[in-house]
């Protein structure tokens, strides 16, 4: 999934604000899994305000930071190439044609 938002001046397009790419889970009947992209967007969340917080020390005194949300995020994450960043900020602008469903 893209999520691309865009400023509208006279409700025209007129520049990408910004874009996220998640990966959406379906069930075995084809269904969207909701709770496994709520759980990816809110452990996406959680790794960004992890740092903010304080770690805790292991014996040793070195610090110990709990990755779980970061590798739960990434796993809802996707990055596209270039060339199809460039087309979905195109289509999302009105400047490239596609298929709509």
């Amino acid at each position: 999934m893209a999520d691309v938002v865009v400023e509208l001046v006279a409700g025209e397009p007129v520049r990408v604000v910004r874009t996220t790419f998640s990966v959406l889970t379906f069930d075995a009947e084809g269904r969207l899994d909701p709770e496994a992209f709520e759980r990816q967007q809110f452990a996406l969340a959680q790794s960004v305000v992890a740092p903010v917080c304080a770690a805790s020390a292991d014996e040793s005194g070195q610090p110990v930071v709990d990755a779980s949300a970061r590798f739960i995020a990434q796993g809802g994450q996707w990055v596209p190439s270039l060339a199809l960043a460039r087309a979905i900020d195109e289509a999302a602008l009105g400047q490239r044609r596609y298929v709509r469903l």
